[in-house]
């Protein structure tokens, strides 16, 4: 489920459960050794300890310490790329011989390391998936055979409200594993940190849930009923887990090879609490229900569900006026539902429309432009540079330029176009936005009046539909000057065509720019 866009400032209460900067950590002490039987697991010595000593409990011997050697790239200068840094995280042994943790720990990962239990020695691993809306990740050891011999956590369901659960992990950067109980005191859908704008089930619980831990397993009489991922700066004593509802949903969505996502509906909902427009809306006394308020164009709404529809039920679940369904003894948005369906699935809704009551199918396919949305990894930036002038899409990548407060640093002018004109102008949801982001000085470009944190309307009166058609607009152009005209402004500036191109090949080697786009 994508986080509407008034959401967003939710973000900046919240923290990641990642501990940066252990690559220098000492390997795990071998303090137990490994039992009699079963065999021992790969790297771990035969016969090290004395006769009689208590064997390592079973999930103990599954959880698995993750360092990660990770590189990004730079989204101001995007030909290049920032240092290196690392960081610790937990993971733990599922069926298949792969480790389960959060997409955060291996993110833009150059290296995997895995460590497993009473074993001082790394072992190199590869990214199997990554969802970066849901926050998990699986990978798997290059050895073969490696995890044959550890043991496979179970999972299991939801944990009821008010019962214990006890975490695992490695907190703050130690190579020693350590649990912590706590209590489940609310299970809700939560702004997943990682991506900044996708919110999904979550469970609450005080059990400590410190940096190093994410990617643990959130253990329940011997199950996995979650996986460690956030906490918030706003309170005191409370962690947050990714129940297995999300964790099944991942792993079936990845059984084909690829991770596809969440499908998203599209359609934006207000509710109905006041019963006077409930009676507005042709609505019965029994009846109850959301008002459709906005369908984005190219959505999985689009063409099915109308501005104006009453949705009355969701997969046979009625719809309460605030927007909530019965889901386990719990009231959760009904979009909780639309979580539980992959993409290429069939939503059924129960509309009112006119006056008249029908069921609709709605076909689920993945939210338009996904790339634009969502704080971005594991992937170069797109650009294009010409005459000195560097164009790029407008995504969150884009704005995070502005530094870690973009929110509320960022240019408004630019905000606004990501954030609000989509749904004051439809003509633009099926474009990508396309920002002169800034210029590298030279002769044919200084004296350019607006030439930074631009978003492009047109060249040559032209109207540019996406950065490829910024790059065919500009070689494809026999006119002498270029001409940008800028969103909302009246802004524009000119270049001159010919001494841009010829300029062109000497300004990528001044600043050290290996090439002039990445598309």
């Amino acid at each position: 489920m994508r986080l509407p866009n008034s959401a967003l400032p939710l973000l900046l209460v919240l923290s990641f459960l990642l501990l940066p900067g252990l690559a220098a950590e000492k390997p795990p002490a071998t303090t137990e050794p490994p039992p009699a039987t079963p065999p021992p697991a790969p790297g771990e010595q035969a016969g090290g300890g004395e006769l009689g000593e208590e064997a390592p409990p079973l999930i103990e011997r599954s959880v698995v310490r993750v360092v990660t050697y990770m590189q990004r790239a730079s989204w101001f200068s995007p030909w290049d790329m920032e240092g290196v840094s690392s960081g610790v995280g937990t993971g733990f042994v599922v069926e298949g011989g792969r480790v389960l943790t959060n997409a955060h720990v291996i993110s833009d990962a150059r290296m995997v390391l895995l460590f497993l239990y009473d074993d001082p020695m790394p072992h190199e691993a590869r990214v199997i998936a990554a969802a970066h809306d849901a926050d998990l990740a699986l990978v798997e050891p290059v050895e073969p055979d490696l995890l044959d011999a550890v043991p496979k956590l179970q999972l299991g369901g939801l944990p009821k409200l008010r019962t214990v659960v006890e975490t695992y992990g490695f907190p703050t950067g130690s190579d020693q594993l350590s649990s912590t109980r706590g209590v489940v005191s609310r299970v809700d859908l939560q702004v997943y940190v990682h991506s900044g704008v996708d919110r999904h089930l979550a469970v609450q619980t005080d059990a400590a849930i410190n940096p190093g831990n994410s990617g643990g397993p959130v253990v329940q009489d011997g199950k996995v009923v979650g996986v460690a991922f956030q906490g918030t700066e706003a309170l005191e004593n409370v962690g947050f887990f990714i129940p297995m509802e999300v964790v099944q949903h991942f792993l079936v969505d990845v059984k084909d090879g690829s991770y596809d996502g969440y499908p998203d509906l599209g359609a934006f909902s207000a509710t109905l609490e006041n019963p006077v427009q409930r009676r507005a809306s042709g609505m019965t006394d029994k009846e109850s229900g959301v008002l459709v308020s906005f369908v984005r164009r190219e959505s999985s709404a689009d063409g099915v569900l109308q501005v104006g529809d009453v949705l009355l039920a969701i997969d046979g679940k009625p719809i309460a006026n605030d927007g909530s369904i019965p889901v386990d003894g719990l009231r959760l948005p009904f979009g909780m539902l639309l979580d539980r369906h992959q993409i290429g699935d069939v939503a059924r809704f129960r509309i009112l429309r006119g006056g008249q009551r029908k069921e609709v199918a709605v076909p689920l396919r993945v939210f338009p432009r996904r790339e634009l949305y969502g704080t971005p990894y594991d992937r170069l930036p797109r650009y294009f540079v010409f005459g000195g002038l560097i164009f790029v899409p407008l995504d969150q990548g884009m704005l995070e330029t502005f530094g870690q407060h973009w929110f509320s640093d960022a240019d408004k002018q630019v905000m606004y176009e990501y954030f609000y004109r989509p749904y004051e102008d439809p003509s633009v949801q099926t474009r990508e936005r396309v920002v002169l982001l800034r210029r590298l000085d030279h002769p044919v470009n200084t004296n350019m009046a607006w030439y930074r944190n631009q978003v492009l309307e047109k060249v040559n009166g032209k109207e540019i539909q996406d950065l490829n058609d910024l790059v065919r607009t500009i070689e494809g152009s026999q006119d002498r000057f270029l001409v940008f005209e800028f969103s909302g402004s009246g802004h524009f500036s000119v270049i001159d065509r010919q001494q841009a191109a010829a300029a062109n090949q000497a300004i990528l080697g001044t600043y050290g720019v290996s090439k002039d786009r990445n598309l």
